[in-house]
């Protein structure tokens, strides 16, 4: 392909080039592969009389009336009709000069959703096309609808798109893929052609993500060989930079030892022993350590802390939020005393003058641990000598942000070991893919003592019946998180929010000692308000999901989800693990709305059926795909365009092996494979 800069498609100046550049279009390649996220049908005019409302269709109609109206607000409405018909197009974003094409008797050709509006069938801002002739014809193919942005039109897609495609003349870009055993008819030219301009008898089910259009098989066969190539690339690039070897156990490792009031499980034992042979080593650790909510990750990632400051580096503790960040410091602090002056909290809500001092601390060494949010990113932040990086729910945290603290320290020649934690258990389709540049360790064991969570579900009408039961629990000695949907009222969601759930309790059980938290106050109002419940000051906390990650209460026992309806398996995993955390029988009830989607059921009874976090977390991918659990959007953890990991898993093993015979003979096509579909986020995925 004439892999042409941007500024030669006819069409794109400097700020078309930008906004191409803001969704990863840097040149003609990119815009080859930025696929369609779906279609539309325009190669057929339908009648308004056989169509349904909340279809999307292409109509043909004669304009009937224009007029531009100032209220209720300003638009532009256009009556129009078919041989069948009549209908309303509404615009409430226009200029003048269109109002000018709507003339009495011009012919128009729209594609938008069919509503029904107070005077009839109508279409708001559809897209549309002047008909000059009879003859004029309608598409000779589907249309491609692109994930665009603000200032980028579908149309202007199409053209930079076409003539991408259309310039693909040059067959060195063609690798041929089929003799290291790629299953396929097609050429890459000739899938790409199919998948931007499919002809008007191939059926959208069938070219569309999931399809089984060879187009689609053939591209989704090759990101996934890319992919793999990229991983392969990067085991390289890691094996050869250098870390200090991290092998002495002094001081701080006997602190935490010493302080931690458990003996540790199997498991942990297990997990520790991993990370203690990779920190040993000259070769940067890579290790992601996933255990199911609850399991003690924290306490393997404070010895693995201990032993690095043991050999003179420092330790660098990133944490989502400041919330969760606070309550690591405070459990770090105790199980080292003896150096709380080694040790800081840095966040947003950090003072500036603390900010100060701890930034010189850091430059100086004399601060061994640091545990932060986002705040550990900022460019005036450098360390002595940073040895660990420890990331807490890594799909939290952007790929730029955990590359740019690798870059950190001041010693260059160094690149510091990593260790992941999270809860969100990873399917091994997804491990043997996405994380193939890591090792993997699982805590498959909770705490000895602990007894399962018993969930049940609850109509929202009973919530006062509930309300009264807890009232008598607290009594009885328990402590209760009870977790709204929102912090206010909203016109969109049947949800109750905080305040008014607050004082509803306040109102029927006044002797208990309530207290709310939500993301919208200070942090040190937040912190307050956790510590005193973790005194067992207060007995019921209503919350919004602020509490999902990190908030450690083993004397709480009961867990009220309302509307359970309106969050996803994950999160409710999540948040019923907040209880259960100490020897007491714990309860989970999730109160939900009479009616409620199917989805919203299966996860309800999923929940109540099991406590398994890898049986649940297989559910979740099945229910919603790996995208959304893992944070793709926001990491690049998973930068795929086309794949998604649980619905091509069938191809998995064919292009492993393949990727592997290229990786192994030919370093050029595995080059260029890699930079046609990864360029840019590739060099990420070791953050």
């Amino acid at each position: 392909m004439a892999n042409l800069d941007l500024e030669n498609i006819s069409g794109v100046g400097p700020s078309i080039k930008n906004k191409l550049n803001g969704i990863g279009i840097f040149n003609s390649r990119d815009l080859c592969f930025h696929l369609p996220i779906n279609y539309q049908d325009r190669t057929r005019v339908k009648d308004l009389a056989g169509s349904q409302v909340g279809d999307e269709i292409f109509i043909e109609c004669k304009v009937v009336s224009c007029q531009i109206l100032y209220k209720p607000r300003k638009m532009m409405i256009i009556k129009a009709a078919d041989k069948s018909r009549s209908i309303l197009i509404r615009f409430f974003y226009f200029n003048p000069g269109q109002a000018k094409q709507f003339k009495a008797n011009n012919v128009i050709r729209l594609y938008g959703i069919l509503r029904l509006g107070r005077y009839g069938l109508e279409m708001i801002h559809p897209e549309y096309q002047m008909v000059e002739n009879e003859d004029t014809p309608t598409e000779n193919h589907l249309t491609a609808v692109y994930r665009a942005t603000k200032g980028l039109s579908q149309n202007q897609l199409r053209k930079f798109i076409g003539a991408a495609v259309e310039a693909y003349k040059d067959s060195s870009e063609e690798i041929d893929l089929q003799k290291y055993g790629l299953s396929s008819e097609l050429s890459l030219i000739q899938a790409l052609r199919n998948i931007h301009f499919p002809t008007k008898d191939i059926a959208i089910e069938n070219i569309m993500p999931g399809g089984q259009h060879p187009a689609r098989q053939r591209l989704v066969k090759e990101e996934m060989i890319a992919f793999q190539l990229g991983m392969a690339s990067l085991k390289d690039r890691q094996a050869h930079l250098k870390a200090p070897p991290l092998e002495k156990q002094e001081d701080w490792y006997k602190s935490v030892l010493n302080n931690f009031p458990h003996a540790l499980t199997g498991a942990q034992e297990k997990v520790v022993n991993e990370i203690q042979k990779d920190i040993s080593n000259h070769v940067p650790m890579m290790r992601l350590v996933q255990g199911d909510v609850g399991s003690g990750k924290t306490i393997v990632a404070a010895i693995a802390a201990a032993q690095s400051i043991d050999n003179n580096v420092q330790v660098a503790f990133m944490a989502p939020t400041t919330l969760l960040a606070e309550q690591h410091y405070l459990n770090l602090k105790d199980y080292f005393p003896d150096y709380e002056d080694s040790l800081a909290l840095l966040t947003s809500a950090t003072k500036a003058k603390d900010k100060e001092r701890i930034k010189k601390a850091l430059l100086s060494g004399s601060i061994k641990l640091v545990i932060g949010t986002h705040a550990l990113f900022q460019d005036d932040i450098s360390f002595s000598l940073l040895g660990l990086i420890i990331i807490d729910e890594q799909h939290r945290f952007g790929v730029n942000q955990r590359l740019s603290l690798r870059s950190k320290n001041t010693e260059a020649s160094f690149a510091p070991h990593q260790l992941t934690l999270t809860a969100t258990p990873i399917p091994r389709t997804m491990a043997m893919s996405v994380y193939a540049n890591m090792s993997i360790s699982v805590i498959d064991e909770l705490p000895p003592g602990r007894l399962p969570i018993k969930t049940t579900a609850l109509s929202m009408n009973k919530k006062d019946e509930l309300i009264s039961r807890i009232g008598k629990a607290c009594m009885a000695g328990s402590q209760v998180y009870w977790v709204c949907a929102l912090i206010e009222e909203s016109e969109m969601m049947n949800a109750n929010p905080i305040e008014e759930t607050f004082d509803q309790i306040k109102n029927q059980i006044p002797s208990i000692k309530t207290n709310f938290l939500h993301g919208k106050m200070k942090a040190e109002d937040k912190l307050n308000t956790v510590n005193a419940f973790k005194r067992g000051e207060t007995e019921i906390l209503i919350s919004t999901t602020v509490i999902e990650v990190g908030v450690d209460v083993p004397s709480a026992d009961i867990m009220i989800i309302e509307n359970a309806e309106r969050f996803g398996l994950a999160q409710l995993h999540q948040l019923r693990g907040r209880i259960g955390r100490g020897t007491k029988q714990s309860h989970c009830i999730l109160l939900h709305n009479d009616f409620i989607g199917d989805i919203a059921k299966q996860r309800i009874e999923i929940l109540k059926e099991s406590s398994d976090g890898f049986y649940i977390a297989e559910k979740d991918l099945l229910i919603r795909g790996p995208g959304e659990i893992m944070g793709s959007q926001q990491t690049g953890v998973i930068p795929f365009k086309y794949t998604d990991l649980m619905r091509d898993s069938d191809y998995l093993e064919e292009t492993k092996l393949i990727a592997e015979k290229i990786y192994s003979t030919d370093k050029e096509n595995s080059k260029k494979l890699i930079q046609r579909w990864l360029s840019g986020s590739i060099e990420f995925a070791d953050a």
